[in-house]
């Protein structure tokens, strides 16, 4: 799908997280522990102020600065973000995604269309940590909604290409060696990632053929859906619905990385 296209989501996501958000602003986020659902709304309607003023003037803009800043009362968070969403969206809508644009690329990817994958990715994650702090707070209520898997596959191939490399050369990062094989079970598009090689991601066809050739070389492969391997990147779990099959060593380190 292409960048453009997952813009349709953003919308839908960011609705939903303020939407579940609002039932209890004052209810912690587990895994953004630094939150309250308040704190998550103010955040993530600050990075829709801040990546719609990168887009449109294609300048790095400092987030401190922006205006209007978020709103300490609760009350008053539906107004601000949503103000930020209709803002985000007017600019995207009518970008042009091969404008120049800073970004803070590993790759020196510096086009407005580089956060076209950004946003949505993004308020998918942050949305299901806005719901799935409902599920935590009720003791088994209804279980967040998976990210849809257009996003799912461009967050895979984001964290993989841009961001794993950057957070295994940290130098309190340690213990990661071998293979590790991303096998979605709802998409055409596996990875294949060396973690003695700087974290090098392949991509391959996620078909019979090539599992069968990559099953032997790779030390460990995880299985699931798009939805749960992106979560699961980015330590949203425990999440039983995996498969594992290999070596459980990186499974058990992979905390470490954290942004």
């Amino acid at each position: 799908m292409a960048t453009t296209d997952l813009l349709q989501f953003a919308e839908q996501d960011a609705r939903s997280l303020l939407g579940a958000a609002e039932i209890q602003w004052d209810r912690p986020v587990p895994h953004c522990p630094e939150w309250d659902e308040a704190g998550l709304v103010r955040h993530m309607g600050s990075i829709l102020y801040w990546q719609a003023a990168i887009v449109g003037t294609g300048e790095l803009v400092s987030r401190r600065t922006l205006e209007p800043a978020p709103p300490e009362d609760p009350d008053d968070l539906p107004a601000w973000y949503l103000a930020g969403l209709s803002q985000a969206l007017e600019v995207f809508g009518s970008a042009d995604p091969e404008a120049a644009a800073w970004t803070f690329s590993r790759l020196g990817d510096q086009r407005a269309g580089w956060w076209f994958r950004r946003l949505p990715v993004e308020v998918a994650i942050h949305r299901w940590d806005a719901e799935h702090a409902v599920t935590y707070a009720d003791q088994g209520g209804a279980s967040p909604q998976p990210i849809h898997g257009d996003v799912a596959a461009a967050g895979i191939e984001e964290f993989v290409v841009e961001f794993l490399p950057g957070l295994l050369a940290r130098d309190d990062v340690v213990g990661f060696t071998g293979t590790l094989r991303l096998d979605p079970e709802d998409g055409p598009t596996a990875w294949w990632i060396d973690l003695d090689d700087a974290g090098r991601a392949i991509p391959q066809a996620a078909d019979a053929e090539t599992e069968a050739e990559t099953e032997a070389e790779a030390d460990t492969i995880l299985r699931g859906t798009r939805s749960d391997l992106l979560l699961w990147l980015n330590n949203r779990g425990p999440l039983e619905t995996l498969e594992v099959a290999g070596d459980q060593t990186i499974l058990d380190r992979w905390g470490q990385l954290t942004f």
